[in-house]
């Protein structure tokens, strides 16, 4: 028979249930798990931490979601009667592709994750088409292209099964893929079925939009990038785990509406004091930086630009142009910790070939 839960744990847990992805659904999880901890409730514990895992990925959150779920792994092993198995082995997917976001997890322990994801799967009956998908996103964010190529192309063949990432999460990722090659008249063919509302889940219309504004722009159709753009703003202005996102609408804004861009920098600029992924704040810093690049141009304007003192800026912030500097750095010095762990030059080029894109602006 198990043991009642504490009053005060399930209070936690059902105010933090009511509430969207935010700072505040961690920290009231957290405070639950503490509790459970404290009293060494384990059903508690892993009862609260199940919420507290995807809400952690979902608020941007990814060092937590995976402390906590290394956790839930280690009671699922002593005891996997006592635990949903497909719940458990479902999060695994969101874990191993947040764990590419840190550049000090090294390939190796990468390949020993999805290693013993696969395991796992199979264990549970499921077949190797999510293994394959995830090796496909492995190649496709540590630069390796090509191999991303052949394994998008073997996922699409496989049939899907029940742990199968849904079709908007696959559409989506199929964008990316064709964005980060520059084939951006396949992006938004790609693109269709979600800018049309026929595939939708958690994230998907939102990231989604955020990336194809500079594809729309540079295809000349500003027109519907503007259309979007506002929308998709208010949908993810609140939650953390967009800041890559915020970053995407800052590098179309540095072409459209810079003044604008930095407006948005200026708003968030407080989340990267904090946040988790080292990948998204690298990419949010490499939008930042071309944006202060086009703003040191206009001579005539006179800046003070408003940033958080936890930010660690300490130059002068009329000085846009060194501001720029820093940031550009920042996001260098995170590339080559990516670079060195992927064993190639891949962020560095891409951050040195996006900023030549944004200095080429009239």
């Amino acid at each position: 028979m198990s043991t009642p839960i504490d009053p005060e744990i399930l209070a936690l847990y059902r105010e933090a249930l009511e509430l969207p992805d935010s700072r505040t659904k961690v920290e009231l999880l957290e405070q639950a798990v503490r509790i459970a901890d404290h009293q060494g409730h384990i059903e508690a514990g892993y009862m609260v931490r199940s919420e507290l895992v995807e809400a952690a990925i979902f608020s941007g959150y990814p060092r937590k979601a995976m402390i906590h779920y290394s956790w839930m792994l280690g009671q699922y092993d002593q005891n996997p009667q006592a635990y949903n198995q497909h719940n458990l082995l479902w999060s695994y997917k969101w874990i191993f592709v947040n764990a590419i976001d840190f550049p000090e997890i090294s390939r190796e322990q990468l390949q020993e994750l999805i290693d013993d994801m696969r395991v796992r799967y199979q264990a549970a009956g499921y077949s190797d088409r999510t293994y394959y998908s995830n090796l496909y996103t492995l190649h496709l964010y540590v630069g390796e292209l090509e191999q991303a190529d052949d394994y998008m192309k073997l996922v699409l063949q496989l049939p899907r099964d029940q742990m199968s990432d849904c079709s908007a999460c696959e559409q989506d990722e199929l964008v990316d893929h064709y964005i980060i090659l520059g084939r951006h008249e396949e992006a938004l063919q790609a693109a269709e079925p979600i800018l049309q509302g026929t595939m939708s889940c958690t994230t998907v219309p939102h990231q989604t939009i955020a990336s194809l504004l500079l594809p729309f722009y540079h295809l000349g159709r500003t027109a519907e990038a503007e259309n979007y753009r506002s929308r998709n703003y208010a949908n993810i202005a609140s939650n953390r785990d967009y800041l890559q996102s915020i970053g995407e609408h800052i590098g179309y804004l540095t072409h459209t509406d810079p003044f604008l861009g930095l407006d948005l920098f200026e708003r968030h600029a407080d989340w990267l004091i904090d946040h988790e992924s080292a990948l998204e704040a690298m990419m949010f810093s490499m939008h930042v930086a071309g944006l202060l690049r086009r703003l040191s141009k206009e001579t005539d304007v006179h800046y003070q630009i408003r940033l958080p003192m936890e930010y660690g800026y300490t130059g002068d912030k009329a000085d846009v142009g060194a501001l720029a500097d820093y940031v550009l750095q920042q996001a260098l010095d995170t590339a080559a910790r990516f670079d060195k762990r992927n064993g190639n030059s891949y962020y560095t080029d891409r951050i040195h070939q996006y900023i030549r894109g944004t200095e080429a602006i009239n």
